[in-house]
Order: structure tokens, then C-alpha cells, then sequence
């Protein structure tokens, strides 16, 4: 049984999120489609962790096992001939038995995106969200730093999550700013539902002179989801990079 690798980009938008749902389409469906089709047997493919309703890849990384000994390149076209075009195999590694898509990993980092221009163009308006108020750069720095290192993230994800152990870890967290468009950038060990754009949704307060940076360890040690500000919509949510 070979174990494989696949790097993946989509584009989320008509898609009912990562996992697979009755009746619904997702990503994890359509590739397990396209890739029993191809290998002609039963498979499971393994998503190194669940994107939302809405949310792009342009990094995803999954797993498979197949017995069939076709070589990368033609698995990497076979696959993307059968699956939609908001899919794409953007690489494909012939990996050890041990690898796993999910708990091989040791870091992702995701972006989230907003246009800060008079107009969005009818080719960005999927995958960046508008914001035309004023922000205050420093007080958005200043509220950044506090969310590096280790946290319990209860406050800033669904409150239905399952998972009892929220504490992740943020490596880097910052914001790449342009005339048109600002994007916040964070690399931690690993996020829960909602987290980024919770994050990201608190800090946009911040900017707006609502709350104040200092707020912020008030807001970890509470772990109250009610406490911190509002989940930004999914589009402008962009998982960049999985590390292994």
C-alpha cells in the first residue's frame, strides 16, 4: 500500500466546506470521487484539518493510500482531469507509511483579507472582504502581539467545538498593509473553528478605537466566547501553507 502526498488549491466558495457532509458537496467528497475513479478502489483521503464553508486553500495538504503503482505526474493529472475546476492537484510526493496529513503536522498559516479600496473588483469580491472604515495601524499592531505564544483559545472559536484541549500556539502573527488591500497573517501550531477570523474579527475592533489592545489577556482568561469580538465572514479566509 503506497502512501501519497497531495498539496491542494480551491477555491471554496460553492463548497459546503472540508468534510464530507450527506447530500452536500465538499472538498473532501469531490476528491474522493475523482481519485476512486482513478485508482479503481475504494479510498480515503485525510485533510490536515477541516476548512469552513466558504473558506480557499491555496496549501492544503492530504493523504491517500492506493495499491496502484501509477507514478506521481500521472496521478497528478488523472486526478485533476476528473475533478472540478475550483479543485486543483498542485503537487503530488510519494510519502512514508507514517505520514500523516493531520497529525504530522507542525504549523499552518492562514490569511485573511481585506479591501480596503472605493471598489472591489466583480474578480476579488470572492475572496476578500470589505472594510472601508478607519483603522488605527498602531493599536492593530499592539493587539497582534498579544495573541503570540502559547493560549487557551476558548474565546476566540465556535462555541459547539468538541475538541477539550484549545490550547495552540502562535509563532507569527502580523499585518501586510497596501493602499488597496490589508492582510493579517498568522502561523501557529494549529487553529479551532472560527479562530482566525474570531481573531481577526476582535482585532478589527481594536483598530476602530472599540476596544483596547490591553484587553486583550482579559479576554484569553475569561474564556468566554461572548467577550470577544465578532467571526468574519468566510471568504476572506485563505489557508496558505501546512508544515511538516
Amino acid at each position: 500500500m503506497r502512501n501519497l502526498k497531495l498539496t491542494l488549491a480551491y477555491d471554496g466558495t460553492h463548497f459546503h466546506g472540508w468534510q464530507i457532509q450527506p447530500e452536500l458537496r465538499t472538498i473532501q467528497g469531490e476528491i474522493e470521487q475523482a481519485l476512486r475513479k482513478l485508482f479503481n478502489h475504494e479510498i480515503r483521503v485525510t485533510g490536515s484539518g477541516r476548512t469552513d464553508a466558504g473558506v480557499h486553500a491555496h496549501g492544503q495538504v492530504a493523504n491517500v493510500q492506493t495499491v496502484r503503482t501509477m507514478d506521481t505526474t500521472a496521478v497528478l493529472r488523472g486526478a485533476n482531469a476528473l475533478l472540478p475546476c475550483e479543485i486543483r492537484v498542485v503537487a503530488v510526493d510519494e510519502v512514508g507509511p507514517e505520514f500523516h496529513a493531520r497529525r504530522s503536522a507542525r504549523s499552518k498559516t492562514y490569511e485573511y483579507r481585506l479591501w480596503r479600496g472605493a471598489v472591489v473588483s466583480p474578480f476579488r469580491c470572492r475572496y476578500v472582504y470589505p472594510f472601508r472604515y478607519h483603522l488605527c495601524e498602531d493599536a492593530l499592531d499592539r493587539g497582534t502581539g498579544y495573541f503570540l505564544g502559547a493560549h487557551d483559545f476558548t474565546s476566540f472559536c465556535a462555541t459547539a467545538t468538541e475538541i477539550e484541549d484549545r490550547i495552540r500556539t502562535i509563532y507569527a502573527a502580523s499585518w501586510d498593509r497596501s493602499k488597496t488591500e490589508w492582510v493579517f497573517r498568522i502561523r501557529g501550531s494549529g487553529f479551532l473553528q472560527y479562530m482566525v477570523r474570531t481573531i481577526a474579527g476582535t482585532l478589527l475592533e481594536i483598530g476602530r478605537g472599540r476596544r483596547r489592545p490591553e484587553q486583550i489577556p482579559e479576554i484569553f482568561a475569561a474564556r468566554d466566547r461572548r467577550l470577544a469580538g465578532p467571526s468574519l465572514p468566510a471568504y476572506g479566509l485563505h489557508l496558505m501553507e501546512v508544515e511538516y
